[in-house]
């Protein structure tokens, strides 16, 4: 017969998505649990199908599920048939709108104690497991039948009360989806997150192994096993960092791998970046400095299979253990990524002064100060170039020019009226949010107007936004912030303010 299975749904950051109802692919040939039935089974067998059919075309199949369900209810012939229909008719009552977990034996045609109640995901694993255990070759078609609408809406509902911080919701509701599928990651990973939620790391780390066991090495949940492997590095280092004096070190040596693991296989830039921070202080508690250079020698490798912000977090590993000539590199790759990063040119130009590279220095300070033209510490970046440039030459003639170049760059920094500090810039694939503060640096209170062009990677203006910031009192600070509804955006820049 047909089987009624939904497109296999995918898990990415713990939000699965529902996909539309879809024929099952053919089962193995071995595989028939209702192959060769007779009698009643052949009947419920034939409801079975028209009741599949129902729900696909969105129509109620209740009827001919209750009728299902009263002849398989009785009789002790071909057991393994009998269960696998009833397992079918639980699932397929559990998809319907209005379909409670939990009913009276009698709602849905049961004869034989009828005031009792049923529990309809425990009844689809008792039913399921008769099947599994009989017939071991249908175990995909069963994990088919049991990952239905009704695990996939229980397991979405089980994250989104986590979302939303109601913890007892959500591990009733993860706990009910294991009853209908124990052999998927998702819900051990949603009760480690409501163990930690609550403080019970012990919980969690069982949790987070029963994940882990799970999963596998299976490519379906790499999302999940990567989730956890973070979930479970970041848990340690909590530990290692409020561990005392005596137990620190050890503590942190032994968070060192879980990250190592971790950066193995990581895709999130984000959580990259934030690996590679949290790595390099656990290097640092565990007494091994030393070795820091192996968490950005992945990154100096092969640059090109890393993000901006994963290579920028790097280079300031490199920048840590004084591998100034590694940091370039890692900024300069950077910028191949986004070349409008500003922390990029800004922590490049000052790794360039710091190498004694004055020339390659300048052409980066000009692209900072081009997009960020307000902000006094850009001018400082010239102001030590030249000083450089100074200290290196014996000639007089130069060290008279240079020592011009810096005193005009210091006084514009010192004596700069206004200072922009863009502190928020996320880009999304829908939005871009900017945020910082405009600070008066002058003896009257001032209003601004903020003019900032947001900018694609080929330096295309895409969206431009106006700012107004004010008053500011004399010597004081403002915050500004605003969303734009564009996404995809790579950099941004503002107009000189004076």
């Amino acid at each position: 017969m047909r089987h009624f299975v939904d497109t296999a749904a995918a898990l990415l950051a713990l939000t699965l998505a529902t996909a539309p109802l879809a024929a099952q692919a053919p089962a193995a040939a071995a595989c028939d649990p209702t192959g060769s039935v007779k009698g009643d089974l052949a009947k419920a067998q034939l409801l079975m199908t028209r009741a599949i059919q129902a729900s696909d075309a969105k129509a109620d199949p209740s009827k001919d599920l209750y009728e299902v369900l009263r002849l398989t209810e009785n009789g002790t012939d071909n057991p393994t048939a009998r269960s696998y229909l009833r397992g079918e008719a639980y699932v397929l009552l559990l998809s319907q709108p209005s379909a409670a977990p939990v009913m009276v034996r009698s709602a849905i045609g049961y004869k034989n104690n009828p005031a009792a109640t049923i529990d309809l995901f425990a009844a689809a694993d008792s039913s399921f497991t008769v099947v599994e255990k009989a017939m071991p070759e249908c175990k995909a078609l069963l994990t088919q039948w049991r990952q239905q609408r009704p695990w996939l809406n229980t397991l979405n509902a089980s994250i989104a009360a986590l979302n939303a911080n109601k913890l007892d919701s959500a591990e009733i509701l993860a706990k009910r989806s294991l009853l209908m599928d124990r052999h998927a990651p998702y819900a051990y990973s949603v009760l480690g997150s409501i163990a930690v939620a609550r403080k019970n790391i012990p919980a969690a780390e069982q949790y987070w192994k029963q994940t882990l066991d799970v999963a596998g090495t299976d490519t379906a949940y790499a999302d999940v096993r990567v989730k956890t492997m973070y979930d479970v590095a970041s848990t340690l280092t909590a530990r290692a960092e409020a561990a005392s004096a005596a137990e620190k070190r050890a503590a942190a040596r032994a968070t060192i791998k879980p990250w190592q693991d971790y950066l193995a296989v990581a895709t999130n830039e984000i959580l990259i970046a934030d690996a590679v921070d949290n790595l390099s202080r656990m290097y640092v508690s565990a007494g091994d400095s030393a070795s820091m250079a192996t968490i950005y020698a992945p990154f100096l490798a092969s640059p090109s299979k890393f993000g901006e912000i994963p290579l920028l977090h790097a280079g300031v590993v490199a920048t840590k253990v004084n591998k100034h000539a590694d940091a370039a590199r890692l900024f300069a790759a950077a910028l191949e990524q986004n070349p409008y990063s500003r922390d990029a040119l800004n922590n490049l130009a000052a790794t360039y002064i710091q190498t004694k590279e004055y020339p390659k220095a300048f052409p980066i300070i000009d692209r900072l100060s081009a997009i960020d033209p307000s902000n006094p510490d850009n001018p400082l970046l010239y102001a030590f170039a030249y000083q450089g440039m100074y200290k290196n030459t014996k000639d007089k003639k130069l060290q008279k020019t240079y020592t011009d170049s810096l005193v005009y760059f210091n006084d514009r920094s010192e004596k700069a009226p206004v200072k922009v500090i863009v502190s928020q810039f996320s880009r999304g694939a829908t939005e871009t949010v900017v945020g910082g503060t405009i600070e008066n640096l002058t003896a009257t209170a001032k209003t601004y107007a903020l003019s900032v062009e947001l900018l694609d990677k080929s330096g295309n203006v895409v969206a431009t936004e106006a700012v107004k910031v004010g008053p500011v009192a004399p010597k004081a600070k403002e915050r500004f912030s605003f969303t734009t509804a564009k996404g995809g955006v790579y950099g941004m820049r503002y107009k000189p303010i004076t």
